[in-house]
């Protein structure tokens, strides 16, 4: 993944979608309170369904998944506590790449 050149396609203006690219494609399967915290972003969905449309263009989205166990808040209580990365997008039969 070339980092760079996914940026020059991302807007200035538009700096949590430029440091939630940066930080997730040096840190893949981040916890949600990670990429919070190091990104200073409040809701990571909404930044990365307004990322998807330009990643796609590269061949890339933003995803999130339940980790395999559940990570637990400070009451022992499972926890909306998500994994995001970025994922390359797999070519179907039917592209005309394939």
């Amino acid at each position: 993944m070339n980092v760079d050149r996914i940026l020059l396609d991302i807007s200035h203006e538009f700096k949590q979608g430029r440091r939630l690219v940066k930080f997730l494609s040096a840190n893949p399967n981040a916890c949600t309170v990670v990429v919070n915290q190091a990104c200073s972003i409040g809701n990571i969905s909404d930044v990365a369904r307004k990322l998807n449309p330009t990643l796609v263009k590269h061949g890339l989205f933003i995803s999130c998944k339940r980790p395999m166990l559940p990570i637990l808040n400070k009451f022992d209580e499972p926890s909306q506590m998500y994994e995001w990365s970025i994922h390359e997008l797999r070519k179907a039969a039917n592209d005309s790449e394939f």
